[in-house]
C-alpha cells in the first residue's frame, strides 16, 4: 500500500521522530483503516503511459 503523505499529518508533526516511530504510527493506522491511499494505476494504465511517453519522445526527436 501506498499511503499519500500529504494527509498523514500526525508522523510530520510528531515530537519524537525516529523510522522505528513513524513504522508503528503507520502500521497501527493501517491496522485501523485509517491511512489514506494513493491510485495506483493498473497494468493496462502503465503500459498506456509509456506509450504515449514513447510517442512524444519520438516526435521531439523527428522534429530537430
Amino acid at each position: 500500500m501506498i499511503a499519500n503523505p500529504k494527509q498523514v499529518h500526525m508522523i510530520a508533526h510528531a515530537k519524537v521522530k525516529t523510522d522505528t516511530i513513524d513504522a508503528t504510527v503507520l502500521a497501527k493506522l493501517y491496522a485501523s483503516g485509517f491511512l489514506p491511499e494513493v491510485w495506483v494505476p493498473d497494468p493496462g494504465t502503465l503500459a498506456l503511459r509509456r506509450q504515449v511517453t514513447r510517442r512524444t519522445q519520438l516526435v521531439r526527436q523527428r522534429s530537430r
